[in-house]
């Protein structure tokens, strides 16, 4: 049986490795996201009660660094879909965040600078519609 993981530093039960059963504030969090009735706006959800890292994986104990670590893949992303699914939202919102997430990483100094280095095309393909 292998050593567990050291926990993220951004749990909120402080634990020290992590959790190799269900994690008491996940399942709280998911459960108040469910009995919710309808997807809840940024400032709603950030009103509930629970671990605000809570994914509905129920073999990682509902832990997203427990899923990280565990279920690394070889894929360049998770699909929208699992995304979705993971974090309770429609793939609607999914691809709204995406959209608005990679139009603020264009407009950081950082990514401006390379994109006069190596062409803005070079940086960011946006094939968000």
């Amino acid at each position: 049986m292998s050593k567990p993981k050291k926990m993220d530093d951004r749990c909120p039960l402080k634990l020290s490795e992590q959790p190799d059963r269900f994690c008491p504030l996940a399942v709280q969090r998911l459960k108040a996201l469910r009995y919710a009735g309808r997807e809840l706006t940024e400032e709603e959800e950030a009103l509930l009660p629970g671990c605000p890292w809570a994914i509905s994986h129920q073999l990682a104990n509902y832990c997203f660094f427990n899923y990280i670590s565990q279920y690394p893949t070889d894929k360049k992303s998770a699909s929208d879909m699992e995304v979705a699914h993971l974090c309770n939202l429609s793939i609607d919102t999914v691809k709204h965040i995406e959209k608005n997430s990679i139009k603020k990483l264009k407009e950081t100094d950082d990514l401006k600078e390379i994109a006069e280095e190596y062409g803005q095309d070079a940086v960011i393909t946006n094939n968000i519609d």
